[in-house]
């Protein structure tokens, strides 16, 4: 009893236990049934959350700023890569103007005509897809540029991965693009491409049909007479430019088989396209000659 009322003796201790009872009780008063939180509660609450967030503000401060120097070094690593490879584009470009160059002084030499400087040169001209016919007889697209923007039929329409068809009808500012699995020998309205394997000069052939069973396009009249220019399975066909109707180097395709045409004495290559004629978005109208804007920068190299 002495040191009760000895501890009754010290004021601020007598106090606090007097608060930290009436507490206690008044917590378990109000631990029956009720909505929402009492005053002391949301008292605990809000000084262990105010707590809380004095010690993880510094916390993640500190966190954050470890991750930031992480990730900048990732973007200097992402920036000297960048570099390189600026480095070699520019590069790759003072070789392709030098090589211009020379071709163009090539063309001077042999008196080339305005068709043959046309046909060896090309840009291209972005569209979008408007919709799409996907009549089994007669596959077309339709797209939004059309004469105003130096579009004329016979010109030949590309995706990122190859050819996908030659522009049949044009409007002002939209046109018509007849696809190439609408080749067909007994079509009036089909056309066929003089085609080439990409990089073995004096190959062949030309491209004028499509077998809608094996997905596949015929490329006909490749002549055997002389082996190192012989066309194989794996080859890159691209137009050859011959003819003048299209200009060279359109990618059509891979070479998936060879096989020796009815008489023998020439071949017929099967041809993968190498458009996937699925969910187009953008393609490309390939024109022929220079680039009007090149000069200003403004068109598409």
């Amino acid at each position: 009893m002495f040191e009760l009322f000895r501890m009754f003796g010290n004021r601020k201790l007598f106090i606090l236990l007097i608060v930290l009872v009436l507490f206690i009780a008044l917590m378990g008063v109000t631990l029956g049934d009720r909505v929402g939180l009492t005053w002391p509660e949301k008292f605990v609450k809000d000084t262990v959350g105010f707590t809380q967030r004095v010690v993880n503000k510094p916390a993640s401060a500190v966190s954050g700023f470890f991750k930031d120097i992480s990730e900048l070094g990732q973007v200097y690593d992402e920036n000297d890569r960048l570099r390189i490879k600026v480095a070699q584009l520019e590069r790759d470009l003072v070789n392709y103007n030098q090589m211009k160059n020379d071709v163009d002084g090539l063309k001077a030499s042999l008196n080339f005509t305005k068709t043959q400087t046309d046909n060896s040169t090309k840009h291209y001209r972005f569209a979008q897809v408007v919709s799409v016919n996907e009549d089994v007889n007669n596959p077309t697209v339709n797209i939004d540029v059309g004469s105003k923007d130096g579009v004329e039929v016979g010109m030949a329409v590309t995706s990122i991965d190859g050819m996908v068809g030659v522009v049949s009808t044009t409007t002002d500012y939209t046109a018509t693009v007849q696809l190439i699995t609408s080749l067909s020998l007994t079509s009036p309205d089909s056309y066929a491409i003089s085609a080439t394997a990409d990089g073995k000069s004096g190959t062949f052939g030309i491209v004028e049909s499509y077998d809608p069973k094996e997905k596949r396009l015929l490329m006909t009249g490749i002549k055997n007479d002389d082996p190192t220019k012989m066309i194989k399975s794996g080859d890159i066909i691209v137009s050859s430019g011959s003819g003048g109707v299209f200009p060279a180097g359109i990618v059509l395709g891979k070479v998936m088989v060879v096989e020796p045409s009815q008489f023998g004495l020439t071949s017929t290559a099967k041809i993968r396209p190498t458009a996937s004629f699925v969910e187009w978005k953008e393609l490309f109208v390939v024109i022929p000659g220079p680039d009007p804007n090149a000069a200003t920068g403004d068109g598409t190299p």
